[in-house]
């Protein structure tokens, strides 16, 4: 696969591996694209956490905002966080 880039885009990742970012150009783009497909999947599970939500909402599956809620649920996180126990990645980015 042959790749030309725009000038601007060029000399961006020639400096990039010019200051040791990156060991050469093949492996800025394998980032870069590495990245994309990252962000791609986020975006896909946010889409999902929401749709789930929509479909709670929509059954009446709700609990009311309060800082009761609130205060319950901070002290939950730090609690799972001292015990070492890692976020929900569903629900975290």
């Amino acid at each position: 696969m042959h790749l030309k880039f725009a000038p601007v885009d060029e000399k961006f990742i020639k400096e990039k591996v010019n200051l040791g970012f990156y060991s050469g150009e093949t492996e800025l783009v394998k980032d870069a694209v590495r990245r994309m497909r990252e962000a791609e999947e986020k975006i896909k599970c946010f889409q999902t956490a929401v749709r789930i939500g929509d479909e709670q909402i929509a059954n009446g599956e709700t609990i009311p905002y309060s800082k009761d809620l609130i205060d319950k649920t901070t002290k939950s996180a730090i609690k799972r966080a001292q015990n070492g126990e890692k976020p929900n990645p569903d629900v975290t980015p």
